[in-house]
Order: C-alpha cells, then structure tokens, then sequence
C-alpha cells in the first residue's frame, strides 16, 4: 500500500483521525524543532514554542490553502512563533 500523501494525512486528520495525526506529528517533528532550536532559545521556550505550533496547525488544519506544503507552513509558523518569544524575552 502506498505511502499516504501529506494532502491526504491532512484532510484526513481536519476529519478527526488520530492515526493520520500522529503521522504528521512524526513526520514534521524533526523540522519543527530545527527551525526552533535555530534561535538559540532556552529548551523550556524551545519546548513551548514548538507545542503552540502544533496547536496553530490545530486550529489551521482544515484551513490549509496548499496541504501538500505543509512543511513549508510549519517552518514558517515555527519561526514566526521563535520570534515572538525571543520579542516578548
């Protein structure tokens, strides 16, 4: 059985399957954390910044314009978030 895609593990997971989440979150995890560990922030904000962008992507899930780029969204996410904690520290 093929792989599935990122479009389908998407509209799959904005209907509520599990299993499909936890492949993205398998899938993504190691570019999440680079683009965050790229600041050079402490591990604790690291560790925060890196939970909110999975909870924008929560909240953006059935919203995503272009679901098959979804690593393009998160590392942008994921900086743009970096940043907003390395203004407010």
């Amino acid at each position: 059985m093929p792989e599935p895609t990122t479009a389908d593990l998407v509209l799959a997971a904005a209907g509520g399957d599990q299993s499909a989440w936890e492949v993205i979150v398998e899938r993504y995890s190691g570019l999440v954390w680079a683009v965050v560990r790229s600041h050079r922030m402490p591990t604790a904000d690291a560790a925060d910044v890196v939970q909110t962008v999975w909870l924008r992507l929560v909240e953006h899930l059935d919203r995503l314009r272009e679901p098959d780029h979804l690593g393009g969204w998160l590392g942008a996410t994921a900086r743009h978030e970096a940043l907003r904690v390395l203004r407010r520290s």
